[in-house]
């Protein structure tokens, strides 16, 4: 008897732990549960400089009073940026003109020309979608650690990261993060945040 008792207790913490670590088991990775965090409390990004692929300068602030889909990139990236830019062409051709799109790189080598590159790759075309760094490693820092992205050089000249395509309202704040390829969660929450 005591065992089976014993058996139940271990049983329910077990499922209290998990419970609690998945956040009522909707979260079943860090990842998940970093996208719901951000979902249920918006978060403020960094105003850093911003240069892109046209050599424009400009501030993360300038897009304050609308919508913009973000996604962090390499511009050498050899598979998951691809699925991004992919997944960018596929939004330019459906958003509305007031909702830009931006490729932010992480990578401190991607200059103009890299920046150019990726642009030309993907058909990004500035102003409505724009390819940028951010100069100032402090500055890039600062805004991966707030957006929750992680990037490990990877030890042959690129990274490993993690990635997704990133809603930020019209206050500048990141309030929801998608899977790389779900367009259609972006289009469905840009109509929630402009109706």
């Amino acid at each position: 008897m005591r065992a089976a008792l014993a058996t139940v207790v271990v049983a329910g913490l077990g499922a209290a732990a998990f419970w609690w670590g998945t956040e009522g088991g909707m979260a079943l990775t860090s990842e998940a549960a970093r996208r719901l965090d951000i979902a249920a409390a918006p978060r403020m990004l960094p105003d850093v400089p911003l240069y892109d692929q046209t050599s424009a300068k400009l501030q993360l602030s300038d897009y304050r009073g609308a919508p913009v889909v973000l996604e962090f990139i390499y511009a050498t990236c050899p598979d998951v940026c691809l699925t991004l830019g992919t997944a960018f062409e596929r939004l330019d051709a459906v958003l509305p003109p007031g909702v830009p799109l931006l490729s932010l790189s992480f990578d401190p080598a991607d200059g103009l020309q890299r920046l150019g590159w990726f642009a030309n790759r993907h058909g990004a075309e500035a102003p409505h979608w724009r390819v940028a760094g951010v100069k100032d490693p402090k500055a890039r820092a600062a805004l991966l650690e707030r957006a929750g992205v992680v990037v490990i050089p990877d030890g042959v000249g690129g990274f490993v990261h993690n990635a997704g395509l990133y809603l930020i309202d019209g206050k500048g704040r990141l309030s929801r993060v998608f899977d790389p390829e779900d367009t259609k969660g972006v289009l469905d929450a840009l109509l929630v945040i402009e109706g």
